[in-house]
């Protein structure tokens, strides 16, 4: 290989690096990964699920996990000094709204975090902010539906009708329970419907124990209703009826915050062709990320770092 041709391709690799590197510093800009500023915003939207599915070839849903990991990056940097958790989701899986509200409690205890309800924050979503330093909703959203379903579709009915049968072979009495070949037997109902007002009655202390309320006062507004902000205010779910202006200027003064630099955190996804490149900007990126983001620390911080 002759000389020149080994600087064409030395050249040709620092360009490339240099562009990846680029890339990655956007990429953790646009993740929450480097903070430029002292109030970080997590929007939480749409159904809460542990593991989500790839939804295509661009686009993933975030798993709860995902804000969970997008918290406690919140919560240790340094720079941070409250968080904002916008949220417009109907709630979702049991155990995955149990994660992030545990989270959220973490948090709170050692930041002060603002819940702010653009638009919906019901079910598991309103149990994931209940234990926030303060929740503000706007007048018209919808708060509240505080309960737990179990759906199971039947169609055994349906099966009779068209002259479809199924034999179910089991070893154990209920392994079949729920199953839509049949009906509930009156046993097993009572069965579900234990386990379900087991949950329901974990729920209903949980608000209880974050919302300075008795067991009595929840169970008086844990009954599945909506309430509207104004609603949910009066009935004590939500803390003040507001704007988002009005969550972050919340946020400010309990972070004792002069000029309030806002940050987005929310946790951003690059699946399916793209994972493997977004990753290997990410690591190549972080280092000239990282120097720029002190850089731009330094000029434009006005809250100094925890003591």
């Amino acid at each position: 290989m002759s000389r020149r041709n080994i600087v064409i391709g030395i050249g040709l690799v620092i360009g490339l690096l240099i562009i990846l590197s680029i890339g990655g510093a956007i990429l953790l800009l646009a993740a929450g990964g480097i903070s430029t500023g002292n109030i970080a915003r997590i929007d939480i939207e749409g159904i809460l699920i542990l593991h989500p599915q790839d939804k295509g070839l661009f686009t993933e849903t975030l798993g709860v996990e995902d804000y969970i990991e997008a918290l406690d990056r919140a919560e240790k940097d340094p720079t941070i000094k409250a968080i904002i958790l916008r949220v417009n989701s109907p709630g979702g899986e049991v155990i995955a709204s149990e994660k992030l509200a545990r989270k959220v409690k973490e948090v709170a205890e050692k930041k002060p975090v603002v819940a702010y309800v653009e638009t919906m924050g019901t079910s598991g979503a309103y149990m994931a902010i209940a234990p926030a330093t303060c929740i503000v909703a706007e007048k018209h959203a919808i708060v509240g539906g505080i309960g737990v379903r179990l759906d199971m579709i039947q169609y055994y009915e349906l099966m009779r009708k068209v002259g479809v049968n199924v034999t179910v072979i089991k070893a154990g009495k209920y392994k079949d329970m729920g199953s839509p070949y049949r009906p509930l037997t009156p046993e097993e109902k009572e069965y579900l419907e234990g386990i379900v007002k087991e949950i329901y009655m974990d729920f209903v202390k949980w608000v209880a124990e974050n919302r300075n309320m008795t067991v009595e006062e929840a169970l008086k507004v844990a009954d599945g209703k909506i309430y509207s902000g104004e609603g949910a205010k009066r009935v004590g779910l939500v803390d003040y009826v507001g704007t988002e202006e009005d969550a972050v200027e919340m946020a400010q003064k309990l972070a004792n915050i002069s000029s309030p630099e806002i940050v987005d955190y929310t946790p951003s996804k690059y699946p399916g062709l793209f994972n493997l490149m977004s990753q290997l900007t990410y690591t190549l990126g972080y280092g000239i990320g990282r120097g720029l983001s002190e850089r731009w620390m330094e000029t434009y911080t006005l809250c100094p770092p925890n003591t």
